[in-house]
């Protein structure tokens, strides 16, 4: 064996690449040298207790008696001294945690109904020391299920385990924290002392969303605690709030480290209080916004200040009580380009129901406010609205963003749209923007442009951008044409991806990719923002917090990934 593969560093480092599990385990038993490394990294993100749960003695696989078919891990009796020595080996090994109480975890074993289940057990280990003793991030979420099913004390026994074992959890060490409650158990949560137990946290997220990602109700007391314990946490970077107040984001505002905020805004808050005296969110990078009024929303970017702010994502898939989404969003950009001289990232989705007819440029009076960002890396806009952009107006516009990488621009569930940009509007767009990588047009295929044929030329120039990699038409015709698929083929040279969303034009797609000289692979097209990473949008986590997969957490939440 190589020298260099007897330096644990190295070691690590090289099993850090492998997704594997059962690779892990081959390695782990290869020889003493690798038994650690390797052995770390099996144990590093724990997705469930049942791994370690099946180290332990009383520890039974028993049928479910509601389903009848499925199975479940429990522990016929408390752990011996031998098991908690066992739990404290394993768990010390763990770095990431994701811990799911739900409906797979039955609130009494079968076997015998006056045992608690498993984390009854582990809520009183001889000391905090036998429990994950070396945790970085946590998330640790309770299905409503469990505030559900029992009443009276046996609701009080329950959500009392549930607390400690999430206090027991907590320490000094712990740099990333999730919790998803039911609203009643956030009674028995002691939220002053989180600052106090994990003092270190630099990313959070608290907050329970429903079916279409709005925040479940927490009561005013319980914001007034989240609002009081904020500030105290120095070191915080980056807070994801399924539950908003104007007392919370107050203390957000002053929070001197944060750099990314995801919050939650429901359709109606009280009435917008004095802004806080001072600097506010002074390093505030990164403002996600999922909403269901756009009017609120307003006010909130009225209310606050982000002079440092570069990207900027506004979802409100279903706006409720504002009058007239155009004029709102027409003055949000007004606001937003008149304030964020930084912004390199924008990003809105509004899906309204509203079938008025748009007799207006839209969206130039909402574009030609950011005429003057030279710097924007990313545009995307996506409306209930039809497009009614022509050549010349989208030309006066790309020519101002030289820096573009995704461009996204295109209305939704609209059947029969009409269409007003041709190849020629796409031609321009690369032409200014060089480094364009993605982008979303709807735009007439079915002929080239101009007296130059298949050759794509603006202004004199022959232009081949050659980094366009996928290239979404969504409804957009197209005909069958030797020449539109050699001019496409000459105009991205690298494209490698089409996407499509309507069958209408499917086939004269398809048959333009087969005479493209990459061969593009089309493919059915989903919103955009769920086939490219959000740039700016990581967190520190590693693994998906609400389905405990093994993926990436989500800085952006849509409906549909619940």
């Amino acid at each position: 064996m190589h020298h260099c593969l007897c330096v644990d560093e190295i070691l690590r480092e090289i099993f850090r690449c492998i997704e594997r599990r059962s690779t892990l385990c081959v390695l782990a038993r290869t020889c003493r040298t690798f038994y650690n490394p390797a052995t770390d990294q099996i144990w590093e993100t724990l997705t469930a207790m049942e791994p370690i749960l099946r180290h332990l003695s009383p520890a039974r696989l028993v049928k479910d008696p509601e389903s009848g078919s499925q199975y479940y891990l429990a522990l016929l009796h408390p752990p011996s001294e031998d098991d908690w020595n066992t739990i404290r080996r394993l768990s010390s090994r763990v770095r990431k945690l994701h811990i799911l109480l739900g409906r797979r975890v039955p609130l009494r074993d079968a076997v015998n109904d006056a045992a608690p289940q498993w984390f009854h057990h582990l809520a009183s280990p001889p000391d905090s020391s036998f429990l994950f003793s070396n945790l970085r991030a946590l998330s640790f979420e309770v299905d409503s299920y469990i505030d559900r099913s029992s009443t009276g004390d046996a609701h009080a026994r329950i959500s009392q385990a549930v607390i400690r074992l999430f206090h027991l959890l907590l320490g000094p060490q712990l740099s990333a924290l999730r919790f998803e409650l039911p609203s009643s158990l956030y009674f028995h949560l002691d939220i002053p002392s989180i600052p106090v137990l994990c003092p270190n946290i630099r990313t959070l997220s608290f907050g329970k969303p429903d079916l279409y990602c709005n925040g479940a109700p927490v009561p005013d007391e319980i914001m007034y605690r989240f609002s009081r314990a904020v500030p105290q946490l120095r070191r915080l970077e980056t807070v994801r709030s399924y539950v908003t107040s104007w007392g919370l984001l107050s203390s957000l505002a002053e929070a001197k480290a944060l750099r990314k905020l995801w919050m939650f805004l429901p359709h109606k808050l009280s009435p917008v209080p004095r802004r806080p005296c001072g600097n506010i969110f002074p390093q505030l990078r990164t403002l996600d916004i999922s909403t269901r009024s756009l009017t609120l929303c307003l006010e909130f970017l009225r209310w606050a200040s982000f002079k440092e702010l570069t990207g900027i994502y506004i979802d409100c898939p279903l706006p409720t009580g504002d009058r007239d989404f155009l004029q709102i969003l027409v003055d949000m950009s007004s606001l937003i380009s008149s304030q964020y001289k930084n912004l390199e990232f924008l990003w809105i989705f509004i899906r309204p129901f509203d079938d008025r007819e748009i007799v207006t440029a839209w969206p130039r009076p909402m574009l030609e406010q950011y005429r003057a960002f030279h710097q924007l890396r990313v545009i995307a806009l996506q409306t209930g609205y039809s497009l009614t952009l022509a050549d010349n107006d989208f030309e006066d516009m790309v020519e101002a963003w030289p820096h573009l990488e995704m461009f996204h621009l295109f209305h939704d569930d609209i059947t029969s749209p009409p269409v007003h940009l041709t190849l020629r509007g796409v031609t321009a767009l690369l032409y200014h923007c060089p480094k364009l990588k993605h982008f979303t047009l709807m735009f007439d295929a079915t002929r080239v442009p101009g007296p130059e044929g298949f050759v794509p030329f603006f202004r004199g120039t022959l232009v081949q951008n050659t980094s366009v990699r996928y290239m979404g038409v969504y409804i957009s015709p197209a005909s069958e044409s030797v020449e539109v698929a050699t001019y496409l083929s000459i105009l991205m040279p690298y494209l490698m991806a089409v996407g499509v969303k309507s069958a209408a034009f499917w086939s004269e797609w398809s048959w333009i990719c087969t005479r493209h000289q990459r061969k593009p692979a089309i493919e059915y097209y989903v919103d955009a923002e769920r086939v490219y990473p959000v740039p700016g949008y990581e967190t520190e986590y590693d693994n998906d917090g609400h389905a405990g997969d093994g993926q990436d957490w989500s800085w952006t939440c849509y409906p549909w990934d619940r």
